[in-house]
């Protein structure tokens, strides 16, 4: 699937929208950048459902306190919490993981929401870990926390029926219709040709190629799971989902970058958020193994780049060349996928 013109854009991002709240009672959720934008408004809709638990990671506490603080006010929702999570380092991932892990607590919907975009930076920022940090904060930090935060995930999917799977949803974007990704023309790994300078010219090239490697990775994820030695891997849903253009944290950035013929048809936060909700409790939008890409609230095909044969060959060195620089996971996570 493409969108090659302007009507296309507008057709999307004027569609109506529409998710029905749900009794969500006994849940927990995690959602990441939860502090601000997109994910806080998630966290406030979340909030009026009666879930068990929200909390919200961030790398920035001091907003995330605030936010946690106008969610009691403002909601009447107490049991929200934040937590330290800053995805530019690995270190902090596994942290939050082990935390959330040895916490005991179930996790029923993972929103891994956090982000960056990198459109006004000039010069390239590594991480100590040794990647360009949009990659790590985008793709590769939003797959390790998934990965790493598989125990408690499978702990509430042994207790789960087929109307109230657990669910990992990994933010992608319209963007990734775009996205060439060019390292895949290289030889050697498709994942560190992206920290070099050469790669890094381009800030809008290298954030749509990480929106299309969540695309990659949350399919072939789902395929592992579906193939996994663990029958609780096989009840988690695992899917993407795309908020189109939206007015939140970057509105500033977006209006004095964007041509008014774009930015007016960008959403406000109330329906910029909608999509991720849908995935997120949506009845529809629990089905394990499909890693479905919503868009607009419904199911929608994937770019052309992610389709047949060639597809096929780019998602799985995509995957392996993800796993290859991730941190060692713990033998109860990897060996049941085949890592």
């Amino acid at each position: 699937m493409k969108f090659s013109q302007e009507t296309d854009f507008a057709a999307s991002q004027t569609a109506p929208l529409h998710v029905d709240n749900q009794d969500l009672s006994g849940k927990t959720i995690v959602i990441t950048g939860g502090n601000s934008g997109i994910g806080l408004e998630c966290a406030r809709k979340l909030a009026t459902m009666n879930p068990s638990k929200i909390i919200l990671a961030s790398r920035t506490m001091k907003t995330a306190e605030k936010a946690v603080e106008d969610i009691k006010t403002e909601i009447g929702f107490k049991n929200v919490e934040a937590w330290p999570l800053d995805q530019a380092s690995f270190e902090s991932v596994q942290a939050f993981a082990k935390k959330y892990n040895e916490s005991g607590l179930d996790l029923d919907i993972l929103l891994a929401n956090a982000g960056m975009l990198p459109f006004t930076r000039r010069e390239m920022d590594m991480t100590s870990d040794g990647h360009e940090e949009v990659l790590q904060t985008n793709h590769l930090s939003a797959s390790l926390l998934a990965l790493s935060l598989l125990p408690s995930i499978r702990r509430t999917a042994a207790k789960s029926t087929p109307a109230n799977r657990p669910r990992i949803v990994i933010v992608a974007s319209d963007v990734h219709y775009w996205a060439t990704l060019r390292s895949a023309g290289q030889d050697g790994s498709v994942i560190k040709a992206m920290s070099t300078p050469e790669y890094y010219s381009d800030a809008r090239e290298r954030y749509m190629d990480t929106k299309l490697l969540n695309v990659f990775w949350t399919q072939e994820f789902a395929k592992k799971m579906t193939q996994s030695t663990v029958e609780e891997d096989h009840k988690i849903v695992v899917s993407n989902c795309n908020p189109g253009l939206v007015l939140s944290t970057n509105s500033d950035f977006m209006r004095e970058n964007l041509p008014p013929h774009i930015l007016k048809y960008a959403r406000n936060m109330d329906e910029g958020c909608k999509t991720h909700l849908f995935a997120c409790i949506d009845p529809s939008a629990g089905t394990p193994g499909e890693a479905i890409f919503y868009h607009n609230c419904q199911p929608t095909e994937t770019a052309d780049i992610t389709l047949g044969a060639e597809g096929d060959i780019l998602r799985k060195r995509v995957w392996k060349d993800t796993i290859e620089v991730l941190p060692t996971l713990d033998q109860s996570i990897s060996e049941p996928l085949g890592l």
